[in-house]
Order: structure tokens, then C-alpha cells, then sequence
């Protein structure tokens, strides 16, 4: 009986400790699950993070432009995200496209908690590219203020209309690009205003460099925050070197009206 008695009291103490540690589990979990949902809360003008989402856009030049973003979220907090888009001018002909692969890095600094590294595939009627990159966010004081930093080196070549009309025989490009944003957000909801100047060098037969200036305003269009409405005004300024003649394109300056789900 002594025997019968010790043997449930065992039984009943542990099955107490196990659901006791059950519990516990769960609530970590619990905890755990919550912490990342609210680290995972949209916000589309941070740079280092992984969305899915689809958007199109519309030029004050008749442009056409659409894209789509898978994302996934690893259990170790990595996010992963691939993006293809492409744009067509006001003809309805073919102008360029982009394939990305985007991977985000938590660090655990304050200052600069994620890091992000892309390879990119872009094509267009001057050039076909491969590029690596990397990014990062930079906190500020003012949570409303942050600046990301980006850098990126690549290699491709020429297009063959472009070789040919710049009478180049060989095609081959290395170079590399740089850029600097500001964000700031104005409203509780959301709503952002960003500025941000990209520079682009290209070397080869020809040597091409790019400045890009960009001043982007965007607000939500949904209580839930799921889409949102895009004013984007970019302003480029190219050069051209060959054969030690410079040549200044003239500035083009775009708008683009842009339409952005998030899922």
C-alpha cells in the first residue's frame, strides 16, 4: 500500500512539474510570438526590412511600371525577399526590369539593428548588369528621423545597340554605386517623406556616371495599413567619357504616381 501511495504521489507531482513546464513553454512562446509580430509591423519606409507586396505606377510621361515582392521571415529573425519588376515607356514598348534577391540581418545594435545584402539582375536598353549591395539602417534621437546607407558594386555589359552606336567593341562594364536616405515620418498613421541622392559609376569603353536625387511622399489609403499611395519625383543627371570626350545628357527630371499592396 506504502508502495501503491509513493507511487502516485510520483506520478501526481510529475505531471504537475510537466504541465508546469508546459505552461511555461507556452507562454514563452506566447511572449515570443508577440514580440515578433510587433517587430514584424509593416512599415514601409524602413529599407531593411522584407515585404510581400505588389505595386504599379504611372509617369507623368505615359511609363508604365508594376512589380511584385515575396517575403519570408526565418525563426532566427532573417527575413528573405525576392522582387521582380519591369516597365514599359508610353508606347507600350519595353524600357527595363529587375530581378533582386534580398536578405536582412539582425545585429543587435541599437543604432543600426539590421543589415541587408542584395544581388540584383537589371536590364535595360543601354545595359545588362549583376550587382551586390548592402544597406543599413542608422536610428536617430528623434524616432521620426532614421538614414539608411547603401553601397554596391557591379559588372555587366553593354547592350549591342548601345556598342553600336557608341562604336565600341567591347561591351564589358565594372562600377559601382553609393546612396544616402532620409525618412522622415510626419503622421501618426504612417505617413513619410523621403530624399535620398544615388550616384552610379560605370567604366569601361565608355565611362558613364549617374546622379539621381529622388524626393518621395507616401501615405496609407487603408485603416489597416495594407495600401498605400506614392508621389515619387526623381531628377537624373548624366555623363559620358570616350576616347577623353565628355559628354553632359540632359536632366531628366519624372514623376510617378504609385498604387502599393502589402500582403
Amino acid at each position: 500500500m506504502n508502495l501503491f501511495k509513493t507511487s502516485a504521489l510520483s506520478s501526481a507531482l510529475l505531471a504537475i512539474m510537466s504541465t508546469s513546464a508546459y505552461a511555461e513553454d507556452s507562454v514563452v512562446e506566447i511572449e515570443s510570438i508577440e514580440v515578433a509580430a510587433q517587430e514584424q509591423e509593416l512599415d514601409p519606409s524602413d529599407m531593411t526590412r522584407a515585404n510581400t507586396s505588389m505595386y504599379v505606377a504611372l509617369s507623368n510621361e505615359g511609363a508604365v511600371k508594376a512589380s511584385g515582392s515575396l517575403s519570408y521571415t526565418y525563426q532566427n529573425g532573417q527575413m528573405s525577399m525576392v522582387t521582380l519588376e519591369g516597365s514599359m515607356d508610353s508606347e507600350g514598348e519595353y524600357s527595363d526590369s529587375r530581378l533582386q534577391y534580398f536578405h536582412v540581418f539582425n545585429t543587435g545594435n541599437s543604432i543600426s539593428p539590421r543589415v541587408a545584402a542584395s544581388l540584383d539582375i537589371i536590364d535595360n536598353d543601354s545595359f545588362t548588369t549583376a550587382a551586390v549591395g548592402a544597406i543599413s539602417i542608422f536610428r536617430t534621437p528623434n524616432e521620426n528621423l532614421t538614414f539608411f546607407g547603401r553601397v554596391g558594386a557591379l559588372a555587366g555589359e553593354y547592350s549591342d545597340s548601345f556598342a553600336s552606336d557608341r562604336k565600341i567593341s567591347d561591351k564589358s562594364i565594372v562600377g559601382g554605386m553609393a546612396a544616402a536616405y532620409a525618412v522622415l515620418k510626419t503622421g501618426n498613421d504612417g505617413t513619410y517623406l523621403a530624399l535620398y541622392p544615388e550616384y552610379t559609376y560605370l567604366h569601361g569603353d565608355v565611362e558613364m556616371s549617374t546622379v539621381k536625387t529622388t524626393f518621395l511622399a507616401a501615405t496609407p489609403m487603408s485603416e489597416d495599413k495594407t495600401r498605400w499611395g506614392q508621389f515619387k519625383l526623381e531628377s537624373s543627371s548624366t555623363s559620358m567619357t570616350q576616347d577623353n570626350q565628355s559628354i553632359d545628357l540632359p536632366t531628366e527630371t519624372v514623376a510617378w504616381f504609385q498604387y502599393k499592396v502589402f500582403f
